[in-house]
C-alpha cells in the first residue's frame, strides 16, 4: 500500500482587515481576515465558469466527492436559499459582498450574456419587427416591455424594469 502524501497548502495572506486566499490557475480570492479559521487547511482552487470564476475544495469525507464553494462555507450554507456575490465578483468573498438569495434573485444579478447580440441586458434584435425588442424575466416568465428604434431605448426601459421589479438583485449590464 502506497503512502498518501497531503499536498502542500497554498498561502493565505493577511493584510489587516482583509486575507487573500492563494488559489490555482494564477487566482486569488478575497476574504475577511475573521474568517481565515473557516477556511484555513484546505487547498482552495479556481473554478472557472463562463461568466464567473469561483474558489472551491473538494470534500472526500462522504461516500462521494463533493465540491465545496467557499462563499457558501463563510455564509455557513444556507440550506435552501443561494450565495449572492452582490458586484458578481466571485472571488470577492467579503461578508460584505456576499448575500443569501433565492435561484431567482441571483438569476435576477447574473451579467450579461455571451449569446447577448445588443451588449445590452434585456434587449435583443426583432427581424421581423425591425426593432429592438426589450424584456424582463420574473418568476420564472419573460415579460414584454416594448419595441423600441434603438438598442439603448430598450436598454433604459430594462433598466427601469428591473430596478422595480428586481429591487437590491437588479443588475443592468
Amino acid at each position: 500500500m502506497e503512502n498518501f502524501k497531503k499536498p502542500k497548502q497554498r498561502p493565505i495572506r493577511i493584510d489587516g482587515d482583509v486575507a487573500y486566499i492563494t488559489l490555482t490557475k494564477g487566482y486569488e480570492a478575497v476574504i475577511d481576515a475573521v474568517d481565515v479559521p473557516l477556511v484555513y487547511g484546505f487547498n482552495w482552487a479556481a473554478m472557472v465558469k463562463p461568466r464567473a470564476v469561483y474558489a472551491t475544495r473538494k470534500d472526500y469525507s462522504g461516500q462521494k466527492q463533493r465540491t465545496v464553494y467557499l462563499h457558501r462555507t463563510i455564509m455557513g450554507e444556507p440550506e435552501g436559499f443561494e450565495v449572492d456575490h452582490h458586484d458578481g465578483d466571485g472571488l470577492n468573498n467579503m461578508r460584505s459582498n456576499l448575500r443569501t438569495a433565492t435561484k431567482q434573485q441571483n438569476m435576477h444579478n447574473q451579467r450579461l450574456s455571451s449569446r447577448n447580440n445588443s451588449g445590452f441586458k434585456g434587449v435583443n434584435w426583432r427581424k421581423s419587427k425591425g426593432k429592438w425588442r426589450a424584456a424582463i424575466a420574473l418568476n420564472g416568465k419573460s415579460r414584454h416591455l416594448g419595441y423600441f428604434a434603438t438598442p439603448e431605448l430598450a436598454h433604459a426601459a430594462y433598466c427601469e424594469a428591473s430596478a422595480r421589479l428586481h429591487g437590491d438583485f437588479s443588475r443592468a449590464a
